[in-house]
């Protein structure tokens, strides 16, 4: 059964142009509550003066004085496979950036002088297609801060959904840990000489809106690579070598993974 968030059509997160600002009074701007700034932005909203689909998000020192990165926008209901929909999309983020930055000028102290210096070389796009592997990826896995056996990477991120509204969905892995992502989730099913890494991950919606982010990508991208290297160097296919060989090898180039429990037994290893 194909999985309901990778059929084509099923809704994905939505996309976001970042920007950049200069000019900013830092330290005004960062002693202003994000509290306060989101019922700010509800307010603005509300009041029809601003078209602020987001009414959250996150702005970042850089470090460059008086520059600002901004991630705020939203656009929503976008196949990112379809590139008409693509580019529409890319306007429509564009379009919101200067609502986003009339809004920080206007209202929010720190902004008042604030002009914009920079846009995303292109739109954000955080989901699209997936493979099916040899292991989904789960919310359970994910909340349950799973191990693997055939770990590769780690993550301690949180489920961050974008799926739509005015807000983001945050689920956090309890106790600040981490849970495993394992090496049959970059394996698809059925090709036996291919392998994956990044946010085309084997993953359901949920477990996808936790691990798509760069830093896992990165570990996944160094496991796929270790993985090609040992199976062209035996002349195999990249199942047929042994996963603690792998790990060792990750181990050694300083990979942040950590060992399966002695003697455990997965049943989706089976």
């Amino acid at each position: 059964m194909v999985p309901k968030a990778a059929r084509p059509g099923a809704p994905v997160q939505a996309l976001t142009t970042t920007f950049r600002v200069a000019g900013v009074d830092t330290e005004r701007a960062r002693s202003f509550p994000k509290e306060e700034l989101f019922e700010l932005m509800a307010r603005a909203a509300g009041s029809g003066g601003y078209d602020l689909p987001r009414q959250e998000g996150s702005i970042h020192r850089t470090p460059v004085e008086g520059v600002s990165l901004a991630n705020m926008t939203r656009v929503e209901g976008v196949d990112p496979t379809d590139t008409r929909q693509l580019s529409q999309a890319e306007m429509a983020g564009r379009r919101q950036v200067g609502e986003y930055v009339r809004f920080l000028r206007d209202l929010v102290p720190g902004y008042e002088k604030a002009v914009l210096v920079g846009l995303s070389a292109y739109v954000g796009v955080r989901e699209a297609r997936r493979i099916h592997g040899d292991y989904r990826l789960t919310a359970d896995d994910v909340l349950g801060a799973r191990r693997f056996p055939d770990a590769i990477a780690q993550c301690g991120a949180p489920i961050e959904d974008h799926s739509g509204g005015t807000d983001t969905t945050w689920r956090y892995v309890p106790d600040h840990g981490v849970y495993d992502i394992p090496l049959r989730c970059l394996l698809p099913a059925g090709l036996p000489n291919v392998i994956v890494a990044g946010r085309c991950l084997s993953a359901s919606h949920e477990a996808h809106a936790s691990a798509r982010s760069i830093a896992q990508c990165m570990a996944m991208g160094q496991a796929a690579g270790t993985l090609a290297a040992l199976s062209a160097a035996a002349r195999t296919h990249p199942r047929q070598i042994d996963v603690g060989v792998l790990q060792s090898r990750l181990r050694d180039d300083r990979a942040m993974l950590r060992a399966a429990p002695q003697g455990s037994s997965d049943p989706a290893m089976s």
